[in-house]
């Protein structure tokens, strides 16, 4: 079946969207875009600051232009788990109830605070031969959940599935394996590291068996780095991406030992799912996310697991057709799998099955609510149509003698005021043509704010936003604006010169004041506050004399 689909996932660092279109072969990639997050806006993987991450949606779908607000949420953080389990084979809507008891065993989550959902992974005969039925249970802390979800709808999205990232890495990358290149079966690991979390699944021809989540990701580098040497985080990543190179022994020291324990991790929870699960050992490490490119590390796991390291192959996965410069490309490449795989858990499963979806049952009830309100309200409208066309019909059809005498006695009535009304066309016109005079004079030199506002919005960095905006026209003087505005560092303000000077609505843009701070938020992080001016060409001046009164003189 053919459609489109967008995955959202809210990283620690960054929201970023795929939106796909599938058919049944590899799905295509349209659009994809990302932006970064203020520090401590998220949290290892858990919303802390819901109108930030609301805001930096917004723009999101404004610079990119995806074709459809309704999307598929992905979640990740030690508060979400996904567990085999077994249960006596029965319908499905039993399934759902007993469940409840056995997650008490599976789940560190207390039953009242958990969104639960599951899928049925195949059916089996037990030690007596009775079937069971082997099970994937996932489940989220609703509070937790709340704040993903409360962000994406404050944004003007809707959100129609929350799927568990470790799912969607399964479903977007567990095609690459050996039933499309011809190899031989073999059980691989997904190893997704992020900046705050890293997820790590093993899947079986494209089953997964197991996945947790660890609460540590690239960011923790950073971080040790940053306290090691007294620096802020915004030098302390410039020292981890330059390791290596031998400037600072202390910091690649850092480095290393922050990969050893985050490969030490992944190791453990490798070798906890080969002792515990009777299916094959994984043959390989898939390695994927924003944090598998920190120095090191993909060379580490492959010395400690004994297993070859690959990053996803995407040509086989998916295909990336949206239109990328060449360094967005390279953004994306790392985590595309992870959006990827969240739009397609929104394309219909084979007849009998049913996916994962996290989303709480009370919003589901409340759009099923409006939907049926908005049928019986359209069935009313129509009912209520249907009586009032029979009732005109009916008084067209009496009124139809008398209409037929008034018309006659109006049509004479128009003919006498139209012989009034033309003894005055020529002073009408006069006044038309004076007033027009007055009206293009008055929108001569008239600036079109809108229009300017949104060519700014359109070439701002992504890590540059506005805080304050004024401007005058050309009637107080020379027509210019002003702005204040807030980056991450002062390379933000250079590209929000270049960005915004390239308009050819302004000239002479200039940064008069930038002064570096901190972030009035918890993390503290660096910020830059500037201001800038800039003089308006005639490039922002609105067309609004040919607009309202034509090009008449």
């Amino acid at each position: 079946m053919a459609g489109r689909a967008i995955g959202l996932d809210i990283g620690t660092w960054a929201v970023r969207a795929a939106e796909i279109a599938y058919n049944g072969d590899s799905p295509r990639v349209l659009r994809f875009g990302q932006l970064t997050l203020p520090p401590g806006a998220v949290r290892h993987g858990e919303v802390v600051d819901v109108d930030i991450v609301t805001a930096t949606l917004r723009r999101l779908w404004d610079q990119v232009g995806f074709r459809s607000r309704i999307v598929v949420l992905g979640v990740t953080n030690p508060r979400v788990i996904v567990r085999q389990a077994e249960m006596p084979a029965m319908p499905e809507e039993d399934l759902a109830a007993a469940l409840r008891f056995e997650a008490a065993d599976l789940i560190p989550i207390p039953m009242e605070d958990a969104q639960l959902d599951f899928q049925v992974i195949d059916q089996f005969a037990g030690p007596e031969g009775e079937p069971r039925l082997r099970l994937l249970l996932a489940a989220a802390q609703r509070e937790m959940l709340e704040a993903h979800l409360r962000a994406a709808t404050d944004a003007g999205l809707r959100v129609g599935r929350v799927d568990p990232m470790a799912l969607a890495l399964v479903r977007a990358l567990g095609r690459s394996g050996p039933d499309i290149l011809g190899e031989e079966p073999a059980a691989e690991a997904i190893v997704c590291i992020g900046a705050g979390v890293t997820t790590v699944v093993v899947q079986d021809a494209g089953v997964p068996r197991f996945a947790r989540v660890l609460p540590e990701g690239a960011g923790a580098a950073t971080e040790a780095i940053a306290t090691a040497l007294s620096v802020d985080e915004e030098a302390a990543e410039d020292l981890k991406r330059r390791a290596g190179d031998g400037a600072n022994p202390l910091a690649e020291t850092t480095l290393a030992t922050v990969v050893e324990r985050l490969v030490g991790e992944i190791a453990n929870s490798i070798e906890f799912y080969v002792s515990q699960e009777s299916g094959s050992p994984p043959a390989r490490i898939v390695l994927t996310g924003g944090g598998s490119l920190t120095r090191g590390l993909a060379e580490r796991l492959a010395a400690v697991t004994g297993l070859p390291v690959e990053p996803p192959r995407a040509g086989v996965a998916y295909r990336l057709e949206a239109d990328l410069s060449p360094e967005d490309q390279e953004r994306a490449a790392t985590n595309l799998a992870s959006v990827v795989g969240l739009a397609l858990a929104a394309v219909p499963p084979g007849a009998g099955m049913r996916r994962v979806n996290l989303l709480p049952a009370a919003v589901t009830a409340v759009r099923e609510e409006r939907r049926q309100a908005t049928i019986a309200a359209g069935i009313v409208a129509g009912a209520a149509v249907l009586l009032v066309g029979l009732w005109l019909l009916r008084g067209q059809q009496v009124n139809s003698q008398r209409a037929n005498a008034r018309r006659a006695q109006a049509q004479a009535a128009s003919l006498q005021q139209q012989l009034t009304e033309l003894s005055g066309v020529t002073n009408l016109d006069n006044a038309i043509s004076a007033r027009t005079a007055q009206v293009k004079a008055a929108l001569a030199q008239d600036i079109d704010w809108s229009t300017l506002m949104q060519q700014v919005a359109t070439v701002i960095p992504d890590d540059v936003w506005l805080t304050s905006f004024s401007g005058q026209g050309p009637a107080a003087g020379a027509a210019a604006v002003s702005f204040q505005g807030m980056g991450f560092d002062h390379s933000s303000v250079a590209r929000w010169l270049l960005r915004v000077g390239s308009l050819n609505s302004v000239t002479d843009l200039w940064v008069p004041t930038s002064t570096k701070g901190t972030s009035p938020s918890s993390s503290g992080a660096p910020l830059v506050t500037f201001s800038s001016t800039a003089t308006l060409t005639s490039g922002a001046f609105s067309n609004r004399t040919n607009q309202y009164i034509g090009t008449q003189p």
